[in-house]
């Protein structure tokens, strides 16, 4: 019989207690359609918008939006200059420090002559100095490309005129047929 009591008020516990809200159908057609695509109860989905509401204290009668932009613009401030120190730490202290000790190996390495010479630091490459190569047959086959597409221009060109109406301002006129329109179309979009 204890077994039994003990049991009872296991599930006594795990019984939830609900109340009833009063409130427009549409409203709650569109909550339970909300609630469903988190696969979480309706009282969950409700105590989390609550939770998150009072936690960043927005009130849904306000301009919380105004609230959530200012939160966004002082973090994004904050992160500048959070990355503003690190390049003032970098350029005021691990520079000169990296400088300092390459030149105490440097002068160690000269005085010893048994040592090996081996270059342990390797240089590194300012951003100027590097340059990009393109492959020759890539150059000529964009040099290629190019002069097409000047010709193609060419082309276009001539077959422009002004045409200047009785009445209002002078406008410009294409002529070409709509299938050398849409040919010369589909030659820009594909580059």
């Amino acid at each position: 019989m204890k077994k039994f009591g003990a049991k009872s008020n296991i599930m006594e516990k795990k019984k939830y207690e609900y109340s009833a809200i009063s409130i427009k159908a549409d409203v709650a057609v569109r909550f339970r359609r909300y609630s469903k695509q988190f696969s979480k109860s309706n009282s969950e989905v409700l105590h989390r918008m609550l939770f998150f509401l009072q936690w960043n204290g927005l009130n849904p009668f306000d301009s919380s939006i105004k609230k959530i932009v200012i939160a966004v613009e002082k973090n994004r401030k904050q992160i500048e200059y959070l990355i503003a120190i690190i390049k003032n730490i970098e350029i005021a202290q691990t520079r000169p420090t990296y400088e300092m000790v390459k030149i105490l190996f440097e002068a160690h390495c000269i005085n010893k002559e048994d040592i090996r010479k081996e270059k342990l630091f390797l240089p590194q490459p300012e951003l100027d100095e590097v340059k990009e190569t393109v492959p020759k047959v890539l150059h000529e086959r964009l040099q290629h490309e190019f002069r097409e597409y000047k010709k193609d221009c060419r082309r276009l060109l001539e077959k422009i005129e002004v045409t200047e109406p009785t009445f209002g301002k002078p406008y410009l006129k294409v002529n070409l047929s709509q299938a050398k329109y849409e040919k010369l179309r589909r030659q820009l979009n594909k580059q």
